[in-house]
């Protein structure tokens, strides 16, 4: 592998030789390049390109990256926004304003990745080939990958260029959240317009948008199916169906792991703090089957085993938790991996890294709520957290509950000074 050194002074040796020819050219005195000269400059650029390909392979470049620039982000936004604007009957101006805010370019290639797999994924774009699972395909690297969704996109955009003007009709419920949004975008509780654009995509691409709530379908299909927890903001009226699924959550004394204190109404806890001389909570303690011996977890006094449950979990100031559900049959005792594999479904706060305890872990990019909102629905096997301060998604676990068996909320925490809150 050529020296560093070396690869810099490659440019200059280029450089020199067509100096050469620039003297020979002045020395015939031609105010336009001769034929033959023409030609010397064609043989010159061929072999500067190889010899360049050759040593960019020698450092370990195979090709020249795909360079996915600001301008070309907008003008797959503008066009795209155009289109709908055009042919979703939509009482607003939104989307005409979706290139004058804020977003930066990293959130504009997460929005136009997430939206080309939906339209691969989608039963109405049939951009999938039969046969093809998403599985199945090849890995790509990010600039592969937003190529290839330029291409997706572009290609939409031409699906909706031949459609009519006010051709998707998306009924009163959809208007009624795309008018909440624009109200929020307007009092500055939007950072741009990116998650209206979102939606209106979402409404577009779905088979059946119009059977059932719209907030159902919208919690089933864009939080349990989409590959990006950063496309995360949630409709108000969603949110509101949200709430109205809230359950009073109180802790069970009985299962609590005897290091933990509970207080007195069992709706906080924090670890204990040992002096083995003075108190030790193992002293005298019978473990029983209900109990966990290992993890400093306590379940919640009451399991479900169908409906829909909203709870919320104070967590400020906290360096360690885990907030979750667990199937009633689990393993308590001992250390052993509390997972999905195990029938934990948990997010988890450690050494300031947030994260969903699938297997293997998923690590979660995005800052640390100070209070957590957790919604089971157990007939859609759907585990959902969010930052319930800023209304945001989290992560969602797709889960197979056995109706059969309770599902448990479940809290874990190994800190003495500060108390994990059930609000």
């Amino acid at each position: 592998m050529p020296s560093q050194e070396a690869a810099l002074s490659f440019p200059i040796i280029l450089r020199r030789v067509g100096g050469n020819n620039s003297k020979e050219n002045n020395r015939k005195g031609s105010s336009q390049p001769s034929s033959k000269l023409m030609m010397n400059l064609q043989r010159l650029t061929k072999t500067k390109d190889r010899l360049m390909s050759q040593v960019l392979r020698m450092l370990g470049h195979d090709e020249e990256k795909y360079d996915f620039t600001w301008d070309e982000s907008t003008s797959i936004i503008r066009e795209l926004a155009t289109e709908l604007n055009r042919v979703v009957q939509v009482n607003t101006s939104l989307l005409a304003k979706v290139n004058e805010d804020e977003s930066c370019q990293k959130e504009r290639q997460d929005f136009i990745m997430q939206w080309a797999e939906d339209l691969k994924h989608s039963p109405l774009t049939g951009q999938i080939p039969a046969g093809e699972e998403p599985g199945d395909q090849q890995l790509l690297d990010s600039d592969q990958k937003l190529k290839e969704a330029r291409n997706v996109l572009s290609a939409w955009v031409r699906t909706l260029k031949g459609m009519e003007q006010n051709s998707v009709s998306p009924g009163e419920e959809v208007c009624s959240v795309i008018q909440d949004l624009e109200s929020q975008w307007k009092r500055g509780k939007l950072p741009n317009m990116l998650p209206v654009m979102d939606f209106i995509i979402w409404t577009v691409l779905q088979e059946h948008p119009y059977e059932g709530p719209m907030a159902k379908q919208w919690l089933r299909n864009k939080q349990k199916f989409r590959s990006k927890v950063a496309l995360n903001h949630i409709p108000e009226s969603v949110w509101k169906w949200i709430l109205k699924a809230s359950a009073k959550i109180t802790l069970d004394p009985s299962t609590a792991n005897p290091s933990l204190l509970l207080s007195p109404y069992n709706k906080a806890l924090k670890m204990g703090t040992i002096i083995e001389s003075v108190y030790n909570p193992w002293d005298h303690c019978t473990i029983t089957s209900k109990m966990y011996s290992g993890w400093w977890c306590v379940l919640g006094s009451e399991g479900f085993t169908s409906g829909r449950h909203y709870w919320e979990v104070g967590v400020k100031g906290k360096s360690e938790w885990r907030i979750g559900v667990v199937k009633e049959s689990a393993p308590r005792h001992g250390f052993t991996n509390l997972n999905t594999q195990a029938g934990y479904w948990t997010l988890r706060l450690q050494f300031a890294e947030l994260m969903a305890v699938t297997t293997p872990i998923t690590k979660l990019n995005q800052s640390v709520p100070s209070k957590v909102g957790v919604y089971l629905d157990i007939e859609e096997g759907q585990v959902s957290f969010y930052d319930a301060e800023k209304r945001h998604h989290i992560y969602t676990f797709d889960a197979n509950f056995d109706k059969s068996e309770k599902i448990y909320p479940l809290f874990h925490t190994t800190e003495t000074k500060s108390e994990l809150v059930i609000l």
